[in-house]
């Protein structure tokens, strides 16, 4: 008897839910449905350290088999490219990367059949957890931000940027976090 009335229960509840939710403001709808596409997804595990401009249908297959949903198309907007030579993206909504690190979602961008970017948007929170992972992770690796006469500029919220020189491209990320905003870290192969 429990059980029939927790399956009612849920039932009404899923009615409710979806009868008002095209009333929500559209931000809470994107919200509810960034967060219902990460339920279940797996961890992404590529090391930002060891990407490389794979061949695309390769790259997308082996992501695949990983369980990342790939949503995936051409005729890129510019609005929709890193660069202006991209011409194909996939992105996969994730719930953690790395060291469980809290995130949202991964983005291939792709250029005449070859990666060439890698953008990761983290949850809101997790700046700390990345700035510590990304600190031990590219130790070893060059910082061109820390050079002499470096100008890598600042993102669109006037933070600096930290940059690595890493084995097949560079690797973007802010130095800082901006509260309200989440945090992203971009790879962007050698050309």
């Amino acid at each position: 008897m429990k059980l029939l009335k927790l399956v009612f229960f849920a039932a009404v509840l899923g009615v409710i839910g979806k009868l008002l939710f095209p009333s929500l403001p559209l931000h809470y709808q994107h919200a509810i449905i960034d967060w219902y596409g990460r339920l279940g997804t797996p961890t992404f595990a590529l090391s930002p350290d060891n990407f490389s401009a794979q061949d695309q249908a390769s790259f997308i297959s082996e992501n695949q088999t990983r369980g990342h949903k790939l949503k995936c198309y051409g005729n890129l907007g510019p609005s929709e490219r890193i660069t202006a030579q991209n011409d194909y993206l996939c992105s996969a909504h994730i719930s953690k990367a790395y060291d469980n690190i809290p995130a949202r979602l991964v983005t291939f961008f792709f250029t005449d059949n070859k990666l060439s970017n890698v953008r990761i948007e983290f949850a809101e929170d997790s700046s700390p957890q990345l700035q510590d992972y990304l600190s031990r992770k590219l130790a070893d690796f060059p910082r061109l931000d820390q050079m002499p006469g470096a100008r890598f500029g600042t993102d669109s919220f006037g933070k600096k940027l930290v940059v690595w020189r890493v084995t097949n491209g560079l690797l973007t990320a802010q130095a800082e976090h901006t509260p309200g905003q989440n945090p992203i870290i971009l790879w962007t192969a050698y050309r």
